[in-house]
């Protein structure tokens, strides 16, 4: 196998900050599209459900609430991708240990591997950029993983970190350890890929579900001129509309919860 350079030359360049996986930082762009996203949706519903100015107004709040939710699911995007690519590299080390490297050269060599299946901006190949920054800085490789477990919030890289730093110090069967972490990981996402194959269809039902009040009301307010209009701009209209959308909103918070299934 050609060998690709040192950790130092591995590691030459800008290298992106360290990530922590348990929080999402929105771009610039991200938030713009956001709010404008949540504005014409907020729109629709104020037209809708109100037929009014203000209370467009007095649910934008709601538009920013919603980033606390949307970077939860951008963390979990983020983790799922982590994991994939984290079990590549494990396979790849487990290979390159099998065919005679050192711990350190393994890495080394999965680095490879990482960018031909993922890309040089792939979160593994970052992650193991900086990892071997911190080879070339006298740091441990099991303190650089440590870290990355610490700041991933995944427990199969918790885990693994947790083994390898015990086995590495006991000096424990290395590439035993790391073939058998490497199949369990890759147990665990087959799990999760089967699991979400069966709900990806609810999945989509759900979606479709979810704007079928909005085109209903849309319909009937299109072909029936004034069905609605004893609903708007009075108080009892106002409480009625009002409670529909709370209904609305918590069925939508139940079958995410029912569909989000953790392995």
């Amino acid at each position: 196998m050609k060998r690709i350079g040192n950790s130092k030359n591995i590691a030459r360049g800008r290298l992106p900050p360290e990530t922590d996986y348990t929080g999402y930082v929105f771009s610039r762009h991200e938030i713009v599209l956001h709010l404008l996203s949540g504005g014409v949706f907020m729109a629709m519903v104020s037209w809708l459900f109100y037929d009014s100015v203000i209370a467009w107004l007095l649910l934008m709040p709601f538009v920013i609430w919603s980033f606390k939710d949307k970077g939860a699911v951008e963390c979990v995007k983020r983790k799922r991708k982590l994991e994939i690519e984290f079990r590549e590299v494990i396979l790849s080390v487990s290979s390159n240990l099998q065919a005679g490297y050192s711990v350190e050269n393994a890495f080394q060599e999965s680095y490879r591997d990482i960018v031909l299946l993922y890309g040089k901006e792939s979160v593994m190949a970052k992650e193991l950029r900086l990892i071997f920054r911190k080879l070339s800085n006298n740091v441990q490789l099991e303190d650089a993983l440590t870290n990355l477990a610490d700041r991933s919030g995944v427990q199969d890289i918790r885990d693994f970190a947790d083994i390898f730093q015990i086995a590495k110090r006991g000096g424990g069967d290395m590439r035993g350890i790391i073939a058998n972490t490497a199949e369990i990981i890759g147990d665990k996402q087959e799990i999760r890929r089967e699991i979400e194959t069966v709900v990806s269809e609810k999945r989509l039902e759900q979606q479709i579900m979810r704007y079928i009040p909005f085109f209903i009301v849309f319909y009937i307010s299109l072909t029936t001129k004034g069905y609605f209009e004893s609903l708007y701009h009075n108080i009892f209209g106002w409480i009625l509309m009002t409670g529909s959308l709370a209904v609305y909103a918590a069925a939508c918070r139940i079958s995410d919860k029912i569909l989000n299934i953790e392995v």
